[in-house]
């Protein structure tokens, strides 16, 4: 053995994916089940200044969600700019520092100082490690990317300093913002990536091509919308934007469909997560008339958008960075797939048709995502902790 590769890091803290999408999925998995715990069951939750549903929305947007988003732009920065992110030693103490902050907000949530401390160097150590090789190359176009990550740190802070007790609302308006952000980093990298995915992985001529304007338009109603449903959420205004978003994203659905993408797993679950999301914004817009959409809304976007796409994100990831082909067939993939769209239409669609079945719906949407997410690991754990191929 040489010096070079006895040097080298372990396979399981070669890149950013390996430890954080295990990571998440773990959690995934740990936080669902004590929520279920806690929801059905009426196990006593003490959470100190927060509500069990603010305790349960921060597990997922900033427990899970940001453990998934490390772990692609961990990975997807050094693609993008020829540049080492963390590897070995640095890349473990971030995980261990998101891995401590988790198991304080499951064992101590009344204690909110010591676990929102960690949660904030976490997010501040990632913010970092993915901005300074952006900087040092002047890859000034993943501005779009990084500047999403910070308004999630800001988001955090407000959320930190709401369970403290010092801003009034704090954690409401933190788990909004930072959510909704997750949703505009995501329909960012969906823009960039989805028609590469679809023209390499159906073998078209070109990719997939959506106008201008749709880009334009989006971001620019998203920013808008967001604004006024974190501050006017009633408004009528709010309903008409939030409208228009879905309208747009539904306009881009189209653009990018072809009837071979529902031959590849790893392309038909991007497209309805996207399509997911276009129903949250429809739904929000609808909630103006119908109280009980906004929620119904809220977690089409959460599990149906966030949810699915993150999750066949780190499938895709997990076998492309890793050597293998992602043109291939999994059965087994196809099925943790179908089981967390299945999941997505128990917790959205299915109340939404039959109301009075809700907490049955919400019941068998756990499930789904429960046997998704052991799929997963059950496939996963020996990738992610081996060497390429």
């Amino acid at each position: 053995m040489n010096l070079s590769s006895a040097l080298e890091p372990p396979a399981f803290l070669s890149k950013g994916f390996r430890p954080f999408f295990l990571g998440a999925t773990f959690y995934a998995l740990v936080s669902m089940i004590y929520w279920g715990v806690v929801y059905f069951f009426g196990f006593s939750l003490d959470v100190g200044n927060l509500t069990p549903f603010q305790w349960h929305a921060h597990s997922m947007v900033f427990g899970y969600a940001t453990a998934v988003i490390a772990g692609f732009l961990l990975t997807a920065v050094t693609n993008w700019t020829g540049q080492e992110t963390i590897t070995g030693l640095p890349l473990l103490v971030l995980f261990i520092v998101w891995l401590l902050a988790r198991l304080c907000w499951i064992f101590i949530p009344y204690e909110p100082l010591f676990s929102g401390l960690l949660d904030l160097v976490y997010l501040l150590f990632l913010f970092f490690a993915v901005a300074r090789p952006i900087i040092k190359v002047r890859q000034w176009r993943q501005l779009a990317i990084i500047s999403k990550l910070l308004i999630i740190v800001s988001a955090y802070i407000l959320f930190f300093l709401g369970t403290l007790g010092l801003i009034p609302n704090g954690a409401y308006y933190g788990i909004y913002l930072a959510l909704i952000t997750e949703i505009a980093l995501i329909l960012t990298i969906a823009r960039r990536v989805f028609p590469f995915f679809a023209q390499a992985g159906l073998g078209l001529a070109n990719p997939p091509h959506s106008p201008l304007w749709i880009d334009r338009s989006s971001l620019a109603f998203l920013l808008l919308w967001l604004v006024m449903f974190i501050f006017f959420k009633e408004s009528s205004l709010t309903a008409v934007l939030s409208c228009m978003v879905s309208a747009i994203l539904i306009i881009r659905l189209y653009y990018w469909h072809t009837p071979a993408l529902w031959s590849a797993s790893l392309l038909w679950s991007l497209y309805i997560s996207l399509g997911f999301i276009a129903l949250g914004f429809a739904m929000l817009s609808s909630a103006y008339f119908i109280d009980r959409l906004h929620y119904l809304g809220i977690h089409a976007m959460a599990y149906g958008g966030i949810g699915l796409i993150t999750f066949s994100m780190m499938c895709r990831v997990g076998l492309g960075h890793t050597g293998r082909n992602v043109r291939a067939k999994y059965p087994l993939l196809d099925l943790a797939l179908i089981s967390f769209v299945l999941g997505a239409v128990f917790r959205v669609l299915f109340p939404l048709i039959f109301p009075e079945f809700t907490r049955i719906g919400m019941m068998i949407s756990q499930l789904f995502w429960t046997v998704s997410y052991c799929i997963y690991i059950w496939f996963y754990l020996p990738i992610l902790t081996q060497k390429n191929l």
